[in-house]
């Protein structure tokens, strides 16, 4: 049987809305050497029956299905069951361009690039948003070194956003992803982040291309649109992470810069909680400070924000709750 060049790996939990557009976006390829391995991680609706669907009509989808165990495991699950020299990844709530494999493949097959990343769209409502920011180029040996430092996090030329950190917009040589994988696991939100932070630090040569080829589908049935307490225990761990892995601090003002990201990103998410009473916000956040990172977090130390979120960080730090909660609602 002859072995693709390319596996494209998709975790699958309760999207049936989504999915077809994900898997119609991949049987519409230009390059056409692929599988797809779709992992089925105990979904609740159609998604299992859809993803066999496609099996049925094509047999370069292989579907996997067992249960729930969370989309790290199922995405190390997918790679497992894959052949490819060349693996990417698709969120099964997402899609993709007709000529994302060819582009993406391009640089490993004719330049030897170890990782091949392109930018994408947001999709809300429809409509597509363009994130600012954009870096494109090659970069070798020492000079992913000097990337993760300066370009990774956020682009400190521009203090614009830096790289695409997710997996997905990401092509990737197989001898160096299952390492990255498996540094996501226990994590439920941004383990994907992980993994790329682990296998660029591994690269001999990444190059990034300007192409908008993804389209990231938000929608309000994704995990990282609800809030739970157990987020904060999750970013804790995701920044603990980072710091292990970020072991000659290449990147450390880029991770305290991430680690506000996602510390405002979980505040606005507790904000717009129907039932979140400005009592269980104080509550919650008080308890966040005694977190061990955030003590080091709000050490004193200078970090590159804009005005509006400088504010932002100065009520945390001194723990103006109250006065957050209602700035926030009037959406500071």
């Amino acid at each position: 049987m002859k072995i693709p060049k390319v596996s494209i790996i998709v975790p699958v939990y309760n999207v049936e809305k989504y999915l077809r557009a994900c898997l119609d976006s991949i049987l519409a390829q230009t390059f056409t050497d692929w599988e797809a391995v779709l992992v089925d991680d105990g979904s609740a609706d159609r998604s299992g029956t859809i993803c066999d669907e496609y099996a049925v009509r094509d047999s370069r989808f292989v579907v996997v299905h067992k249960q729930n165990e969370g989309v790290a495991k199922a995405r190390i699950t997918a790679f497992e069951h894959s052949k490819g020299e060349l693996i990417t990844f698709i969120d099964a709530d997402d899609y993709v361009t007709p000529d994302y494999l060819e582009k993406l493949s391009k640089p490993i097959l004719e330049q030897d690039a170890d990782m091949v990343s392109c930018d994408y769209y947001k999709v809300e409502k429809g409509e597509l948003i363009e994130p600012r920011g954009k870096l494109t180029g090659s970069y070798e040996n020492e000079q992913i070194k000097d990337f993760i430092a300066n370009h990774y996090f956020y682009d400190k030329t521009t203090n614009g956003y830096g790289m695409t950190i997710f997996l997905c917009t990401k092509m990737i040589k197989r001898s160096l992803v299952l390492d990255g994988l498996k540094q996501g696991e226990g994590l439920w939100y941004a383990e994907d982040q992980i993994a790329v932070f682990y296998i660029l630090q591994h690269c001999k040569k990444l190059i990034l291309i300007p192409d908008r080829l993804y389209y990231y589908v938000q929608h309000i049935g994704q995990a990282m649109k609800k809030y739970d307490f157990s987020l904060w225990k999750n970013i804790m761990l995701l920044m603990d992470k980072y710091k292990e892995l970020d072991s000659a601090n290449l990147a450390e003002d880029g991770r305290r810069k991430r680690t506000w990201y996602h510390i405002n990103f979980t505040i606005a998410k507790m904000v717009t909680k129907k039932d979140m009473s400005w009592n269980t916000f104080c509550h919650h956040l008080r308890l966040v400070r005694e977190m061990s990172i955030m003590k080091v977090f709000f050490q004193p130390r200078s970090i590159n924000l804009c005005r509006k979120e400088k504010l932002k960080y100065w009520m945390l730090k001194y723990s103006m709750y109250r006065t957050m909660y209602l700035l926030r609602k009037c959406r500071l």
